[in-house]
């Protein structure tokens, strides 16, 4: 089977019509007058006619065989020799993709298998004077022998990691070409994702790309989140879905192993799944979809944090606007009479919201009191005019205030007005910049008021916690409040830079205080670039991995592997038969020419 390395030089065999094209235009005669005189000498002229027809020919045909030729041999034509695989000392690189793409399965047939079984091919050509290097996808090279790169070869399994293509061909071409062998040379074997192959400077190394398989349609889940992090008791969480494909699939939400919603989506849809929880604390949630060819991205691990409806003990110094709002959160089963939240407008012990004193004249005291129980949040001036609320705590945005305090302090902006902090928490009091009452804010008239203590007893007033993304094998950052993190192994102390590395297995990890008591979670989950299974052109390829790299079939992978110890180029033999052809045409346009002339 021959094969070409520069295939777009056959643009060139256009070229051989050239000759045909000069032969015809030479063909056209005059008009002839027959004279009786010279009617003895057509017998003649005939004769040396098909001389000259045969001669001219025959020239074209040399032609068009030169210029064909030398076509052919600029195209630089190569054919497999057979059973022959001696090759120069070489050091090789050769770079297998197991990361959680190569788990898809094409025709029936896992990638990372079909990969696997190409790379023992590779290494079992390789002889002692060669020195190997096999990067996998945490793209560090490890220098083996050939009996232990086919042992880790067989041992390998995909990784829920990301693979960054473009750096391990990069890491794998600087440690070949620091070898000092005759010939160096990189083989990657991937699904070779356009997600993958990220950009840097261009290896002088040549990169054989083994050309993958068509990718099979794909719907991954690309991100979930709860909203609100606390249920109480219930509440929604929002994935987002993406990957390749337009057919519709089932999505499910699971909270401790089970279903509480269902939907479907196809790959670009963001999904809302509300549902309600039992008992209270941290749990483990799931969005999950049906099965398909790419399961490793088909879930996506989250925590939820499941609370009972909050304890609300309401002072008179809230106001009435106040204590019938708390009345219809009671009757609706979302808050409950109790000592856990305090409403009032003087300082209590424990969580409380905090609303200016009704008399001005206790704004110091107050100030002094939030001074002496460490808050940093005071009550400042107080203006009046017409403003609006800004921010997003519940519909609240745009709704007018009247009155109000400014709040100074470094506490958790959660609303404003005319940009400076109006909601504000600091420790376990909220503060609020206006009396809740008609005549400070339009907000206790307004459709918007009983969502928006809704949000400040049962969210904005409960235990702040952490909630830490990350994926498997990368560093992930431990707020400080974090002492220990709950693995499968046991409780794993945090370490003093406070960085650990993601665990290699998907899932929701417990961060732990000093005390044992559940602060937050690690939630742990595949790299969504992982589900864009669309692989990369050439003009992507060699963008990173530079002008020597190229993307092969299996059979001209096979040719070229070891600097081509299996190929044979034609390009020589094709110019050596392009010469002897010029010099045919050059001998019997001068011989011929010459006896045509006497």
């Amino acid at each position: 089977m021959i094969g070409f390395l520069q295939p777009l030089a056959l643009v060139g065999l256009v070229l051989g019509a050239i000759p045909p094209l000069l032969h015809l235009l030479g063909r056209r005669r005059p008009p002839t007058v027959v004279f009786p005189a010279i009617q003895y000498l057509t017998a003649t002229e005939r004769e040396h006619s098909r001389r000259l027809k045969l001669r001219n020919l025959l020239l074209m045909l040399l032609r068009v065989a030169v210029i064909v030729l030398l076509v052919l041999a600029a195209a630089r034509p190569v054919i497999r020799v057979g059973g022959g695989s001696s090759h120069p000392p070489t050091s090789l690189g050769l770079v297998l993709d197991n990361s959680l793409s190569s788990s898809a399965v094409v025709a029936g047939q896992r990638t990372l298998d079909v990969l696997k079984e190409r790379a023992r091919a590779v290494i079992e050509q390789a002889t002692e004077d060669d020195r190997l290097w096999l990067v996998l996808a945490d793209a560090i090279p490890q220098r083996v022998s050939r009996v232990d790169a086919l042992a880790l070869i067989d041992s390998i399994g995909a990784w829920p990691v990301r693979l960054d293509l473009g750096e391990a061909g990069r890491v794998a071409a600087r440690v070949v070409s620091e070898a000092g062998l005759p010939h160096e040379e990189v083989v990657v074997l991937s699904d070779l994702q356009a997600s993958a192959l990220s950009a840097g400077e261009a290896p002088d190394v040549p990169i054989l790309v083994l050309e993958p398989p068509p990718p099979p349609g794909n719907l991954g889940v690309d991100s979930a989140i709860a909203d609100p992090l606390i249920w109480s008791p219930g509440g929604a969480v929002v994935a987002s879905l993406g990957g390749l494909g337009e057919d519709p699939r089932a999505v499910q939400l699971l909270l401790r192993d089970r279903a509480v919603a269902r939907a479907v989506g196809v790959a670009g849809d963001q999904i809302v799944l509300t549902g309600r929880g039992l008992g209270g604390g941290w749990t483990r949630a799931a969005v999950q979809l049906d099965p398909d060819e790419l399961r490793a991205d088909d879930q996506w691990w989250l925590s939820v944090r499941l609370g009972n409806p909050a304890a609300i003990h309401v002072e008179p110094g809230a106001g009435r606007f106040v204590q019938e709002a708390v009345r219809v959160l009671v009757q609706g089963g979302l808050a409950e009479e109790g000592d856990g939240v305090t409403v009032t407008d003087r300082l209590f012990a424990g969580v409380t919201v905090l609303l200016p004193p009704s008399d001005r004249s206790l704004v110091g005291a107050t100030n002094r009191a939030l001074e002496s129980r460490g808050v940093s949040t005071r009550f400042g001036d107080l203006l009046e005019g017409e403003w609006v609320l800004e921010g997003g705590v519940g519909p609240i945005a745009g709704i007018p205030v009247y009155r109000r305090h400014r709040l100074r302090g470094n506490g958790s902006v959660l609303a404003t007005v005319a940009g400076e902090p109006w909601l504000v928490r600091d420790g376990d009091v909220i503060a609020v910049g206006s009396r809740l009452e008609d005549t400070w804010t339009a907000l206790p008239v307004s459709a918007a008021f009983v969502p928006f203590l809704d949000f400040l007893l049962n969210r904005a007033a409960a235990t702040q916690t952490w909630i830490v993304r990350g994926t498997p094998g990368v560093m992930v950052p431990i707020p400080s409040p974090v002492a220990t993190i709950d693995l499968p192994a046991g409780s794993m102390p945090i370490p003093a830079d406070r960085r650990i590395v993601g665990p290699m297995a998907t899932g929701v990890y417990f961060l732990l205080s000093e005390t044992g008591d559940t602060v937050g979670a690690l939630e742990v989950n595949h790299d969504p670039r992982e589900s864009r299974l669309v692989p990369a052109t050439r003009a992507q390829t060699r963008a990173a991995f530079g002008s020597q790299s190229a993307i092969l079939s299996e059979r001209a992978f096979e040719r070229e592997l070891f600097g081509g110890a299996r190929r044979a180029d034609l390009a020589g033999v094709l110019l050596v038969a392009a010469l002897l052809a010029a010099l045919a045409e050059l001998g019997i346009a001068t011989f011929l020419g010459a006896r045509g002339a006497e």
